[in-house]
Order: C-alpha cells, then sequence, then structure tokens
C-alpha cells in the first residue's frame, strides 16, 4: 500500500509565533508600502489574504497591482535568517528526525504549502532530503493555491494520504478530491 503523508508549513511544521509574526509583519509593510493611503494595512492584509488565498494574489485583483516583488520583500534576508534560527533549533531537530523516520519506514512525505520555494525548500532539506515539496511557482497569479482544487491534483492519483494542515478549509478540499 502507498503511503502519503502531506504536511503543511506554517502552522503546523513551523510554529514559532515569532517567527509567524515576523512574515505577517512584512505582509502587511508590503501591504503598506502597495498602498500608501490605506488606514489599515494590517486589517487589509488579512482580508486579501482570506478572499483571495494569499496577499499578493489580492492586492494584484483586487488592485491591478503588480506584486512580482512580494516574495522578495516578505521573505527577505531577516526573516530567512529568522526561520535558520528555528529550523536548527533543538525543538525542529526532534520534530525533523520523526518526519525523517516515515520516508525510511516508506511513506511518501510531501511538504504543501501556499509560501514560496525560497521558505519551503529550507524547511523540506532541514528535514530530509526525502522529502518533497509542493508550493506555488514563482508566478503567484497562475500557480494554483490551497484550498483551490486543482492545487491538490498532484495527489490525486494515491487514493489515501494523511492531510496535517492548521486551516479547515484546507482540509474540506481535500476531502472532497
Amino acid at each position: 500500500m502507498y503511503k502519503s503523508l502531506l504536511l503543511d508549513i506554517d502552522g503546523v511544521i513551523v510554529r514559532d509565533r515569532l517567527l509567524m509574526e515576523h512574515v505577517k509583519d512584512n505582509c502587511v509593510r508590503y501591504v503598506a508600502a502597495k498602498l500608501p493611503h490605506c488606514k489599515n494595512p494590517h486589517e487589509t492584509n488579512r482580508v486579501l489574504h482570506l478572499g483571495y488565498g494569499h496577499t499578493a494574489r489580492g492586492l494584484a485583483n483586487a488592485f491591478q497591482m503588480d506584486t512580482s516583488d512580494f516574495n522578495e520583500k516578505v521573505y527577505d534576508k531577516r526573516v530567512l535568517d529568522h526561520l535558520a534560527e528555528v529550523i536548527y533549533g533543538t525543538e525542529f531537530q526532534l520534530e525533523a528526525k520523526e518526519i525523517s523516520e516515515f520516508t525510511k519506514k516508506g511513506w511518501n512525505v510531501t511538504l504543501f504549502t501556499n509560501a514560496p520555494s525560497v521558505w519551503g525548500g529550507r524547511v523540506a532539506r532541514a528535514i530530509s532530503d526525502q522529502v518533497h515539496l509542493r508550493c506555488p511557482g514563482d508566478n503567484i497569479m497562475e500557480s494554483p493555491l490551497k484550498p483551490e482544487a486543482r492545487a491538490y491534483m498532484d495527489f490525486s492519483k494515491v487514493q489515501s494520504h494523511v492531510f496535517v494542515d492548521d486551516c479547515m478549509k484546507n482540509l474540506v478540499t481535500a476531502k472532497f478530491l
């Protein structure tokens, strides 16, 4: 039997509150820079993320903006350095070892995220070279994102998955596929 484990990154594998706040703060700063007259960029970021599945996609669709620099601005050197501190820390390394054990037992382990490869790739490599990564491509406007059904199509040839995500709507989509 083919065993597949799909794991979200943010909120599941990477749960460091300060790191998640750091990413969110960068998103809010990005919204503020793109919408300089916005009175509440925090709330605007939240609404764009909820409504479009991704802040960059929301800005592009709602305001017809070029957001091709989103990953570079949000996942900047400071955030990536902060991520490195977390993934090379004791707590993450213990969990990474446990996840790696699944691959040794014949499981296909895939990190399934809406975060870019610059983020997801570092997390995957910190776990094992046997862990796969499924994330959007560089063009966030055309890449399928969770919870869109087409984001899950790569997994449709396998009938059984264990899917761990911190967002219920992502799990509901998977259930109906």
